[in-house]
């Protein structure tokens, strides 16, 4: 039979796609065997050329490289009927066969293959899975800049809201409070600790409920007495008792995560020192409100 003629690593590595570096890092796993040498050159031939594309094929699939040289020393599924005598494979001299003639007592079984390729399937499916969520981010972030709204974790209503604050502020002391509940409402949004339920305090224009706003921006909370903190936490629950109906706290109380809740406010009060007092007092009005609004007898329907 005659032999094609040996190549150089630069030959195999432009056949396959791939570089001289690469293909002696497969030569220091294992992976691809090295050859013998001649005259100071080492002849690869084009059983290792086959191996190699394996490889890059297997590669490119998204198996991990260990998981490759699993599945290329694993035992072959037994043949049936002509293709177990295999009069045509088993001429094939063993000399061109230098990635298969290693000891077949050491041959992964097929059923770990299939474990391997199994595994690495799921891997994918994962990956699928946060780049379809990436998709979404990017979709909702491009729909934000479409709309003139600034890109952001938050909900569009969430910075609307932040939005019509800050231009209403009536000082710089009022604007840099409101510039600061929205930078941690942010990260909140970003670190997945803000509420679902939480878009409801963040209400539509209304120029009683946007002046009383503005209004609890300009107190600096770090100076408030007692009483005065526990006015404004009351205030802001039944801001929410205002602008929702009996029905739709019933709903809100219902589902809300009371734990999300803490860990929002919790997260507050870490980032923040103006809303170390303020922040455990709205906090449990928020609590006991929620457990007040879940107990209440469920009124009918309504639009919400």
């Amino acid at each position: 039979m005659m032999q094609t003629p040996p190549m150089r690593v630069a030959q195999i590595a432009r056949l396959t796609g791939t570089t001289v570096r690469t293909v002696r890092y497969y030569h220091s796993l294992g992976l691809l065997p090295v050859p013998e040498e001649r005259g100071g050159w080492r002849d690869y031939e084009l059983s290792h050329v086959a191996r190699l594309s394996r490889i890059r094929w297997l590669a490119q699939a998204g198996l991990p490289l260990e998981t490759i040289a699993r599945v290329l020393d694993a035992e072959p599924v037994a043949a049936s009927g002509d293709e177990a005598d295999g009069s045509a494979d088993s001429e094939a001299p063993e000399a061109h066969a230098p990635a298969q003639s290693s000891d077949r007592q050491n041959a992964v079984p097929a059923s770990d293959v299939v474990t391997d390729l199994s595994a690495a399937l799921r891997a994918i499916d994962d990956h699928l899975e946060d780049i379809t969520r990436q998709r979404d981010m990017l979709a909702k972030l491009l729909e934000q800049a479409q709309e003139g709204s600034a890109v952001s974790p938050m909900s569009p209503r969430m910075a609307e809201f932040f939005d019509r604050m800050e231009r209403a502020a009536p000082d710089e002391r009022t604007r840099a409070a409101v510039r600061r509940e929205r930078d941690i409402t942010d990260l909140a949004c970003y670190r997945g600790q803000m509420p679902p339920e939480a878009d409801f305090l963040f209400f539509e224009a209304d120029a009683v409920e946007d002046a009383a706003a503005l209004a609890s921006y300009g107190r600096d909370p770090m100076t408030a007495s007692q009483t005065e903190l526990e006015e404004h936490a009351d205030r802001i629950v039944a801001r929410v008792e205002r602008r929702l109906s009996p029905a739709q706290l019933h709903r809100l109380a219902s589902r809300v995560d009371t734990a999300a809740v803490g860990s929002f406010f919790r997260l507050i009060a870490s980032v923040d020192p103006h809303y170390a007092k303020i922040g455990p007092l709205v906090e449990r009005r928020f609590m006991e409100a929620i457990d007040r609004w879940r107990k209440a007898e469920e009124p009918p329907l309504d639009s919400p």
